[in-house]
């Protein structure tokens, strides 16, 4: 999972124009020349009127008027984010498919994954945020994967909507690295929490990197989820290289980042033996997880699958296997039907149905 702080909006001033008109036009209304007080954003000056509105943008913290997108979980983005924001599964994986181009081209080819197929779904609502968390941190995504029975990986990244592109490039990043890990590091290794999440960063900030956007950088830097591993993780790759550090992680023994002679000389390859990551339990029972409710595709997530309404599918839980049809996917819940259960039943959000 990849966390970052709340954005906060700062404005750089507040100013007195009492004297008289000016050139300054609002950049929320429209109004102007504006007299009297003004605050001056990123964007533009915005009249003392505006600064009073209630909703802010979820990007930029931006007081929103008019031309804005509410996402389905009651998110804001303003007119001037909103053409950078993705708000559809598409645009979602197609950042997905870039990112990850461009890390196996940073980190060589044996960052590629054993078994490629990765469903990308993109979400509105963070229900994978821990809420009342007193440093404000709220996850973008997560990633999952499953060992079948026949030895093979099934992967999935889920992505908030209504982020940035380069935001979610970054998220992309972080989210691809935890399925290569799962992949390439033995059960018997066991590595730490903040050091697996500094692994996920330092691709996240690679990338950053290759694409010059040192803003991003310095954000993947001061954020506090790793506590600090990050900074050092950073330093270690400039002295000894990406290929010692994704070495460790298939070759290591300690649980945190230390100089092993073996791993600095171990050339990277592609492991023979995969899949032996701790497999996801299967659910009990069927459980809404998420929701997809901008663009014109909803959909929702229950035990691990991603439905559209309509669409019939298999679920595998702990003692059974069932077939669920999601008949209508509302903006709070969706109507399902389960094969051998009598009429429909409506599941929402984090709600769980024990089938008999």
């Amino acid at each position: 999972m990849r966390p970052l702080a709340l954005i906060l909006f700062l404005f750089a001033a507040a100013l007195d124009l009492s004297a008289g008109p000016t050139n300054y036009f609002c950049v929320i209304c429209g109004k102007g020349p504006l007299t009297g007080r003004i605050w001056m954003s990123k964007w533009g000056p915005i009249c003392d009127d505006c600064y009073k509105l209630e909703n802010h943008c979820s990007i930029c913290g931006l007081p929103i008027g008019k031309d804005f997108v509410k996402t389905g979980d009651g998110r804001f983005i303003c007119k001037f984010d909103r053409p950078a924001a993705v708000l559809e599964v598409d645009g979602a994986r197609e950042v997905f498919a870039a990112a990850r181009r461009e890390l196996v081209g940073l980190f060589g080819g044996g960052f590629t994954l054993n078994f490629p197929d990765v469903t990308v779904n993109l979400f509105d609502v963070d229900y994978w945020s821990e809420k009342g968390r007193e440093d404000g941190l709220h996850k973008f995504g997560f990633a999952y994967t499953r060992k079948t029975r026949h030895g093979e990986c099934t992967h999935e990244v889920v992505l908030l909507s209504g982020r940035l592109r380069t935001e979610l490039a970054a998220t992309a990043a972080h989210e691809y690295t935890h399925l290569w890990i799962n992949e390439n590091c033995p059960a018997e290794h066991a590595i730490g929490a903040d050091t697996i999440e500094a692994i996920c960063e330092l691709s996240a900030y690679k990338l950053m990197q290759s694409r010059s956007q040192p803003e991003a950088m310095q954000k993947i830097l001061s954020n506090p989820y790793t506590h600090g591993e990050i900074n050092q993780l950073v330093a270690l790759e400039k002295e000894n290289g990406l290929a010692y550090i994704l070495n460790w992680v298939k070759n290591g023994t300690t649980a945190a980042l230390e100089t092993e002679s073996y791993a600095l000389a171990a050339p990277l390859r592609k492991p023979v033996m995969t899949a032996t990551n701790i497999p996801v339990p299967l659910p009990a029972g069927l459980k809404l997880a998420g929701l997809l409710l901008a663009g014109p595709s909803r959909q929702a997530v229950i035990s691990g699958v991603s439905f559209a309404a309509g669409e019939t599918k298999t679920v595998k839980l702990q003692n059974r296997t069932v077939q669920v049809r999601c008949r209508e996917i509302q903006v709070d819940g969706a109507v399902l039907e389960v094969a051998g259960m009598a009429g429909p039943f409506t599941l929402k959000i984090g709600e769980e149905k024990l089938v008999p």
